[in-house]
């Protein structure tokens, strides 16, 4: 059991007394000591060092503390009775004098009373603490106020002053980019004294990560590949478009791929170029695409269209109707966006017609010869061959040739508006049939003209012509308003007598072709769209299936 600390004390005190005791008999030999009468441990707790005390036996004892009346001397330290020596005589000595034993007495002091320690005393202070970027929290971080105590925040510009807010914690706006900001806080003082109003050092200049925005200056909506965002403009007009982004440092633009593989970037290019109207009949061909290595981005804007890097400018004229996707990047410091962009090129307004025509026994052939008849007279040749999935594996531009025929034989002839640059000019109605009409006459009155068919499914707006007679034959393609177009077919005789013609019926069944597989004609006419001679209603289709 842990004594009291009265029950210490007490024992002390009664060993103490009883020492000074026996030093008053002048019995230097005799040794008293403290003790304490119980047995028992005791803790004692010492704050201070130790007394020990050694009387010298030739110094007279000093007068002794009055002693607790409570207090019962030893029984070792009775006197024996005996006479006390006159100090001033010696004492008598002996050959054999006995060592003297030390007494030592050990007294425990009372535990002093430490002060607690006190805090260095701070100077209020406040730091700005955050990332310096828009959008993210500055805070006032203090030291030397009373955190009990009731505080005042105001934020400010540090060039302009003006006030941005009143709070610990500041939301940096994009109004403040590039710019810096200091905070000033009243409080009371942590010693009481009062209180004091700090201000911090200027925080650092903030950062904006690049952000597109319109030209209000709103944000504006992500785009990705496959929600890029849509511009617009004609064959032949003048075009611009500036690209605009907030941001600090201030944004540098530059012109980038839309895909982020050089093959996928490669084939879009190719595909821009390839799906637009007419692209053959103008005189680009396969071979001109190039190996993909040689592809840089400006490749991927439309001829005419240029893209001003120092000011984000993209401007020119277009001449070639078709889609064209590319990418424009913004950086600020090490931060960039990009936005990816699709431009439309649309096709001027129509002022003649383009007709296409191949031998009917060719349809569904692996080769095919297609012959491009411009408004203006000139032909092309265009050789195709298909692979294993109907798509065309080899294309042969020959800027001439007449179409051809054996006697009996059938040509297929299909017209289609174009504008001054030779872009399909086709419209379409809110069901996607196209609103132009074509009509197709021979000046051989014994050729037979009628509306192209397969499996007695009429394929609106193509048209079927044979020729019963060996000879040259001069067709026409006309169409309201729009200048028509002619051109000489050779009528080869054949060998064997010429077979009758017998001019069929109409069935008065007409199916409008909308560019899907609901007629027999889509084998040809996928052909002649891959080949870039654009037929009707296939011009997204053929666009998607280029890119994919």
């Amino acid at each position: 059991m842990r004594e009291s600390t009265s029950t210490v004390r007490r024992a002390c005190a009664l060993g103490t007394t009883a020492a000074l005791v026996v030093l008053t008999t002048g019995l230097g030999i005799v040794t008293a000591t403290a003790a304490n009468a119980d047995t028992a441990p005791t803790t004692t707790v010492t704050d201070a060092p130790t007394a020990t005390a050694t009387p010298d036996p030739t110094t007279a004892p000093t007068e002794p503390a009055a002693s607790d009346p409570t207090s019962t001397p030893s029984p070792s330290a009775t006197p024996t009775g005996e006479p006390t020596a006159d100090p001033s005589t010696p004492a008598p000595t002996s050959d054999t004098t006995p060592a003297p034993t030390t007494t030592t007495t050990t007294t425990t002091l009372p535990r002093a009373t430490l002060a607690a320690p006190q805090a260095p005393v701070v100077d209020p202070s406040v730091t700005i603490t955050g990332d310096a970027k828009v959008g993210s929290s500055l805070a006032a971080t203090w030291a030397g106020f009373d955190g009990d105590g009731a505080f005042k925040y105001v934020w400010t510009d540090k060039d302009t002053g003006a006030v941005v807010s009143k709070t610990m914690y500041y939301l940096v706006d994009a109004t403040e980019a590039g710019k810096q900001v200091v905070v000033t806080v009243t409080g009371d003082k942590a010693d009481g004294t009062g209180q004091a109003t700090v201000e911090s050092d200027p925080s650092a200049v903030i950062t904006q990560d690049p952000v597109f925005v319109d030209e209000s200056g709103k944000p504006m909506p992500e785009t990705t590949q496959d929600e890029p965002l849509y511009l617009d403009t004609t064959a032949g007009d003048a075009f611009s478009y500036t690209f605009r982004a907030q941001g600090s440092p201030a944004p540098t633009y530059k012109l980038d791929w839309y895909w982020s593989d050089e093959a996928d970037s490669a084939d879009s290019i190719v595909a821009s170029r390839s799906q637009a109207d007419n692209t053959i009949a103008v005189g680009f061909q396969a071979d001109d695409a190039g190996d993909e290595s040689d592809f840089t981005p400006k490749d991927q804007l439309p001829e005419g269209i240029t893209f001003d890097p120092s000011t984000g400018e993209l401007s020119g004229t277009a001449t070639l109707a078709s889609f064209y996707d590319f990418a424009i990047t913004a950086t600020s410091g090490d931060v960039s966006t990009t936005q990816y962009v699709e431009l439309t090129v649309d096709h001027a307004a129509a002022i003649g017609i383009t007709a296409y025509t191949l031998d009917a026994k060719s349809i569904t052939a692996d080769k095919k010869r297609v012959w491009l008849i411009q408004p203006d007279g000139s032909i092309y040749t265009l050789d195709v061959k298909l692979d294993s999935d109907g798509f065309p594996s080899e294309l042969t531009l020959t800027p001439s040739g007449r179409p051809t025929v054996a006697q009996g034989g059938t040509l297929v002839v299909q017209g289609s508006p174009v504008d001054r640059f030779g872009n399909d000019a086709t419209d379409f109605d809110d069901d996607g049939n196209p609103t132009f009409t074509a009509k197709v006459t021979s000046d051989v009155a014994s050729d037979v003209v009628k509306t192209y068919s397969e499996d007695g499914v009429e394929v609106d707006g193509v048209f079927a012509v044979t020729f019963p007679h060996a000879s040259t034959h001069t067709l026409t393609v006309s169409s309201g308003a729009l200048q028509p177009v002619s051109f000489a077919v050779d009528v080869q005789p054949t060998v064997a007598p010429a077979a009758v013609v017998v001019t069929p019926t109409a069935t008065g069944r007409q199916l409008a072709y909308t560019g899907t597989d609901a007629t027999g004609a889509l084998p040809w006419a996928a052909g002649l769209v891959l080949a870039g001679v654009g037929l009707i209603g296939a011009r997204a289709w053929r666009r998607r299936s280029a890119q994919r």
